[in-house]
């Protein structure tokens, strides 16, 4: 008899779920930094954001638009993340003695430079997502090799084994899986929310070197 609590799925599952649980403790790692990360990127704050900086600057209130731009941070646990639009503005502020098409080339490579470190990390996941199902499949076929082992013997622990390593196969397949899809959900999740968020930082660049180019003229 199979006890299936936490304790006998951990003893049945073999080694192939003490690597399943380490990817796992991987995976919701990466989800955790790069949900917190990527709050950084809600529309909502970064319209605050735009807000209050073009108000600043219709203003000419400079220093104050430098400090909104220095002081857009989200803080959530042990993380403090700077905004990619106020990091761009604060920018283009620094580069304001290009010429207006230089300046826009200038800042879109920038834009290209915060998007790659808001993708740091998303890599861990498509790779855990890829290989977790394959982690499974491997002790599934442990698991078959062990019960074909048992069903060699006639002896009573032959049967116990058959259905050891029929536990095991399954165990793996499963934990497999539960690893494999929360990291292509939340891959894809995050995909989709980077990109969602350029357009909108694309015309705010724009439109921010627009009104700077106009005032400085």
């Amino acid at each position: 008899m199979f006890d299936f609590d936490f304790a006998g799925l951990f003893l049945h599952g073999g080694f192939t779920l003490i690597l399943l649980i380490g990817c796992s403790i991987l995976s919701i790692k990466v989800i955790i930094e790069k949900w917190v990360v990527l709050g950084a990127l809600d529309e909502k704050n970064m319209n605050i954001i735009s807000e209050d900086f073009k108000k600043s600057f219709k203003m000419k209130d400079y220093k104050e638009a430098i400090q909104i731009c220095k002081n857009a941070t989200t803080k959530k646990f042990s993380f403090t993340v700077s905004s990619p639009l106020a990091i761009i503005y604060y920018y283009i502020l620094k580069n304001l003695k290009y010429p207006k098409d230089e300046l826009l080339e200038l800042s879109f490579t920038k834009l290209d430079q915060e998007m790659v470190q808001m993708e740091k990390g998303l890599g861990i996941l498509a790779t855990l997502g890829n290989i977790s199902p394959f982690i499974g499949l491997f002790g599934t076929v442990l698991g078959i090799i062990k019960s074909f082992q048992g069903m060699s013997s006639i002896e009573s622990s032959g049967y116990i084994s058959v259905m050891s390593g029929i536990a095991e196969a399954l165990i793996s397949t499963a934990a497999g899986l539960v690893v494999a899809v929360p990291s292509v959900i939340f891959y894809n999740y995050f995909i989709k929310k980077i990109k969602r968020s350029i357009p909108y930082i694309e015309r705010e660049i724009k439109e921010i070197v627009f009104l700077l180019k106009k005032g400085s003229s």
